[in-house]
Protein backbone atom coordinates (compact mmCIF):
# COMPACT_ATOMS: atom_id res chain seq x y z
CA UNK A 1 0.00 0.00 0.00
CA UNK A 2 1.42 3.38 -0.87
CA UNK A 3 0.04 6.91 -0.59
CA UNK A 4 -3.07 5.67 1.60
CA UNK A 5 -4.00 6.32 5.06
CA UNK A 6 -2.89 4.49 8.22
CA UNK A 7 -4.60 4.48 11.64
CA UNK A 8 -2.47 3.61 13.88
CA UNK A 9 -3.60 1.83 17.45
CA UNK A 10 -1.23 1.70 20.08
CA UNK A 11 -1.23 0.09 23.65
CA UNK A 12 1.32 -0.70 26.19
CA UNK A 13 2.60 -3.59 24.71
CA UNK A 14 2.15 -3.74 20.82
CA UNK A 15 2.10 -1.39 17.79
CA UNK A 16 -0.65 -1.39 14.88
CA UNK A 17 -1.34 0.20 11.36
CA UNK A 18 -4.45 -0.65 9.98
CA UNK A 19 -6.45 0.33 6.54
CA UNK A 20 -9.88 0.82 7.35
CA UNK A 21 -10.45 -2.36 9.27
CA UNK A 22 -7.78 -4.33 8.23
CA UNK A 23 -4.80 -4.71 10.38
CA UNK A 24 -1.94 -4.22 8.09
CA UNK A 25 1.06 -4.55 10.40
CA UNK A 26 1.37 -5.41 13.95
CA UNK A 27 5.09 -4.55 16.17
CA UNK A 28 5.93 -4.80 19.79
CA UNK A 29 6.32 -1.60 21.16
CA UNK A 30 9.89 0.43 22.14
CA UNK A 31 10.57 2.84 24.27
CA UNK A 32 14.34 3.01 23.22
CA UNK A 33 14.78 6.59 21.16
CA UNK A 34 15.90 5.75 17.52
CA UNK A 35 15.25 2.45 17.96
CA UNK A 36 13.71 0.70 14.53
CA UNK A 37 11.56 -2.50 14.14
CA UNK A 38 11.18 -4.46 10.91
CA UNK A 39 9.76 -7.30 10.91
CA UNK A 40 11.33 -10.07 8.38
CA UNK A 41 7.91 -10.88 6.13
CA UNK A 42 7.33 -7.44 5.53
CA UNK A 43 11.13 -6.80 4.19
CA UNK A 44 10.45 -10.04 2.25
CA UNK A 45 7.90 -8.63 0.39
CA UNK A 46 9.31 -5.47 -0.30
CA UNK A 47 12.13 -7.20 -2.27
CA UNK A 48 9.50 -10.08 -3.77
CA UNK A 49 8.26 -6.64 -5.58
CA UNK A 50 11.32 -4.56 -6.01
CA UNK A 51 12.69 -7.66 -8.36
CA UNK A 52 9.40 -7.62 -10.17
CA UNK A 53 9.96 -3.57 -11.44
CA UNK A 54 10.71 -3.24 -14.38
CA UNK A 55 13.98 -1.24 -15.65
CA UNK A 56 16.62 -0.88 -14.43
CA UNK A 57 17.45 1.43 -11.45
CA UNK A 58 20.28 4.00 -11.61
CA UNK A 59 22.00 2.18 -8.67
CA UNK A 60 21.62 -1.03 -10.93
CA UNK A 61 23.02 0.80 -14.26
CA UNK A 62 25.59 2.33 -12.71
CA UNK A 63 26.62 -1.56 -10.83
CA UNK A 64 26.33 -3.04 -14.40
CA UNK A 65 28.35 -0.47 -16.04
CA UNK A 66 30.84 -0.29 -13.46
CA UNK A 67 30.93 -3.34 -11.05
CA UNK A 68 33.26 -1.68 -8.79
CA UNK A 69 30.64 0.91 -7.47
CA UNK A 70 29.18 -1.60 -5.66
CA UNK A 71 32.37 -1.45 -2.88
CA UNK A 72 31.89 2.17 -3.40
CA UNK A 73 28.65 2.03 -2.10
CA UNK A 74 29.54 -0.74 0.46
CA UNK A 75 32.26 1.84 2.14
CA UNK A 76 29.73 4.78 2.03
CA UNK A 77 27.12 2.69 3.51
CA UNK A 78 29.41 1.65 6.33
CA UNK A 79 30.11 5.00 7.00
CA UNK A 80 26.59 5.79 7.56
CA UNK A 81 26.68 8.30 4.38
CA UNK A 82 23.21 8.44 2.39
CA UNK A 83 23.38 7.11 -1.02
CA UNK A 84 21.23 9.20 -3.07
CA UNK A 85 23.15 11.85 -3.80
CA UNK A 86 26.23 9.58 -4.59
CA UNK A 87 24.01 7.42 -6.75
CA UNK A 88 22.77 10.73 -8.45
CA UNK A 89 26.19 12.66 -9.17
CA UNK A 90 27.43 9.21 -10.28
CA UNK A 91 24.88 8.48 -12.88
CA UNK A 92 25.23 12.05 -14.45
CA UNK A 93 29.06 11.06 -14.26
CA UNK A 94 28.61 7.94 -16.27
CA UNK A 95 26.60 9.89 -18.89
CA UNK A 96 29.21 11.92 -18.97
CA UNK A 97 32.63 10.29 -18.98
CA UNK A 98 30.98 7.16 -20.05
CA UNK A 99 31.83 3.25 -18.12
CA UNK A 100 35.53 3.09 -19.23
CA UNK A 101 36.52 6.81 -17.48
CA UNK A 102 34.07 5.72 -14.65
CA UNK A 103 35.74 2.11 -13.77
CA UNK A 104 38.86 4.00 -13.81
CA UNK A 105 38.28 6.99 -11.64
CA UNK A 106 36.47 4.89 -9.03
CA UNK A 107 39.50 2.21 -9.03
CA UNK A 108 41.69 5.08 -8.31
CA UNK A 109 39.13 6.30 -5.19
CA UNK A 110 38.75 3.02 -4.24
CA UNK A 111 42.68 2.38 -3.68
CA UNK A 112 43.10 6.07 -2.05
CA UNK A 113 39.96 5.08 0.35
CA UNK A 114 38.11 8.62 -1.01
CA UNK A 115 34.68 7.09 -1.69
CA UNK A 116 32.82 9.89 -2.28
CA UNK A 117 30.75 10.66 -5.55
CA UNK A 118 32.92 14.03 -5.34
CA UNK A 119 35.94 12.63 -5.47
CA UNK A 120 35.48 10.40 -8.64
CA UNK A 121 34.11 13.35 -10.29
CA UNK A 122 37.58 15.23 -8.99
CA UNK A 123 39.54 12.28 -10.70
CA UNK A 124 37.72 12.59 -13.73
CA UNK A 125 38.57 16.13 -14.18
CA UNK A 126 41.93 15.60 -13.39
CA UNK A 127 42.27 12.78 -16.38
CA UNK A 128 40.24 14.78 -18.94
CA UNK A 129 42.97 17.83 -18.10
CA UNK A 130 45.58 15.59 -18.28
CA UNK A 131 44.51 14.67 -21.89
CA UNK A 132 43.87 17.83 -22.34
CA UNK A 133 40.09 17.11 -23.69
CA UNK A 134 37.42 19.85 -23.47
CA UNK A 135 34.78 19.57 -20.75
CA UNK A 136 31.93 17.20 -21.11
CA UNK A 137 28.85 19.30 -22.68
CA UNK A 138 25.56 17.52 -21.51
CA UNK A 139 22.95 16.55 -24.56
CA UNK A 140 19.60 18.47 -22.86
CA UNK A 141 16.32 17.22 -25.07
CA UNK A 142 12.87 18.09 -24.82
CA UNK A 143 10.28 15.74 -23.45
CA UNK A 144 8.75 15.87 -26.41
CA UNK A 145 8.85 12.55 -28.17
CA UNK A 146 9.09 13.63 -31.89
CA UNK A 147 12.74 14.30 -30.65
CA UNK A 148 13.60 12.21 -28.26
CA UNK A 149 12.16 9.60 -30.73
CA UNK A 150 13.73 11.00 -33.29
CA UNK A 151 15.82 8.41 -35.43
CA UNK A 152 18.31 9.92 -37.75
CA UNK A 153 20.22 7.91 -40.66
CA UNK A 154 23.57 8.07 -41.01
CA UNK A 155 25.06 8.91 -44.22
CA UNK A 156 28.31 8.55 -46.59
CA UNK A 157 30.78 11.44 -45.00
CA UNK A 158 32.58 11.40 -48.54
CA UNK A 159 30.89 14.07 -49.67
CA UNK A 160 32.08 15.98 -46.51
CA UNK A 161 35.88 15.52 -48.17
CA UNK A 162 34.42 15.86 -51.77
CA UNK A 163 33.99 19.59 -49.94
CA UNK A 164 37.21 20.13 -48.83
CA UNK A 165 39.17 19.44 -51.92
CA UNK A 166 41.37 22.31 -53.40
CA UNK A 167 41.06 22.99 -57.17
CA UNK A 168 44.75 22.80 -58.61
CA UNK A 169 44.28 26.21 -60.20
CA UNK A 170 42.46 27.67 -57.33
CA UNK A 171 44.51 30.25 -54.47
CA UNK A 172 45.24 28.56 -51.17
CA UNK A 173 41.76 30.16 -49.84
CA UNK A 174 38.97 29.06 -52.12
CA UNK A 175 37.63 25.62 -51.94
CA UNK A 176 36.80 23.47 -55.07
CA UNK A 177 33.46 23.65 -55.73
CA UNK A 178 32.86 20.52 -57.50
Amino acid sequence: MVRVPLTLVADAETVRLCHETEEVAEHLRSYDADFTTEAREHLEALVTAKRQATGLTRRDRLQQAVPAVAELFERLAVRGEPLGPHVARLHHLLDDYGAVELTAAVAVALARDACGAGSVAHLLEQRRRARGQRPPVPVILPDDPRVRDLDVPSHSLETYDALSRRRPDAPSDTLDPA
